[in-house]
């Protein structure tokens, strides 16, 4: 089985989350090859904890950038995360993982993800479904089987490498881009229930915005990467009832949508993954009824 993976995390001001991160990434049963935490220009003591564990521990490697006033806070995020694969491209290895600053995992989580990788040549990209904790209770995210989240997701080498890596995209919406490009290759995307992983924060919630505005950015981000209207009405029909806050987390994504088509911004993905998803979309409505 191969086992050498590069880790990369972006990180702004996590003072708070960042040293339970590390610890987690320490205790892996199989420690990655190597760590490159990017810190975009912490004003907070964020990269004074990660120094002082980047000296006990080789495989850690702390860079510094000088953070910029940039599109958005997700697009920015991607700059980050691409400026520590370029770091760590002149390296050996197989896998490429990418892990936020507020994401724990239990200790055999990488090694799981490593299995499946092993199990199938077509895996391109592995997660494990994550929980978000709010005041100290966990909550199950609902979320597509073949999604895999940004925040904790682990690409195949030669899979990244393919589609052509990440893309900056205003809204977000990133993570969905590098899914739809693997599936368009033929690669397999999935998220196991197996390998939990608990974020500290909502999801979406990064640059300090309540949920509902999670909600209304998902629905910009929908709008981003060419979701058919039909499908977007049908995903937040469903989860008006199993995701909250109800209903009004539904209206809310709706509207982002629909919002992204009053602005008729340009959409910064390749035509062919726009004829691709909308195609998939499509066979999984038909589907479904």
């Amino acid at each position: 089985m191969k086992t050498k993976y590069v880790l990369i995390t972006p990180v702004y001001n996590e003072a708070k989350l960042i040293e339970q991160v590390i610890k987690s990434v320490i205790d892996q049963t199989i420690p990655p090859q190597k760590w490159v935490i990017v810190d975009d220009g912490s004003t907070d003591r964020t990269t004074k904890i990660i120094k002082q564990y980047e000296v006990k521990h080789n495989f850690i490697t702390c860079l510094r950038l000088q953070r910029e006033d940039v599109e958005s806070y997700y697009s920015r995020r991607v700059w980050v995360v691409l400026t520590g694969i370029e770091a760590a491209k002149t390296l050996d290895y197989d896998f490429l993982g990418v892990l936020d600053a507020d994401i724990t995992c239990e200790p055999t989580y990488y090694e799981g993800l490593l299995v499946e990788f092993d199990r199938n040549p077509k895996l391109g990209i592995a997660a494990g479904v994550y929980k978000y904790e709010i005041n100290g209770c966990l909550h199950k995210v609902l979320i597509d089987r073949l999604c895999t989240p940004g925040s904790n997701h682990v690409f195949r080498r030669e899979c990244y490498e393919q589609i052509g890596g990440y893309i900056p995209l205003k809204y977000g919406g990133d993570d969905s881009l590098v899914d739809i490009m693997a599936r368009m290759y033929g690669w397999k995307t999935w998220n196991f229930d197996e390998y939990p992983v608990i974020q500290h924060r909502p999801v979406g919630t990064g640059d300090g915005r309540s949920v509902l505005w999670a909600r209304f950015r998902q629905g910009l981000t929908e709008y981003g990467i060419a979701t058919r209207p039909a499908f977007m009405l049908a995903k937040s029909f469903r989860r008006a009832f199993l995701e909250k806050p109800y209903l009004t987390g539904s209206l809310a994504r709706m509207a982002g949508f629909l919002y992204g088509y009053w602005l008729r911004e340009e959409r910064k993905i390749p035509p062919a993954a726009i004829d691709f998803v909308r195609r998939e979309q499509i066979r999984r409505l038909f589907s479904c009824l």
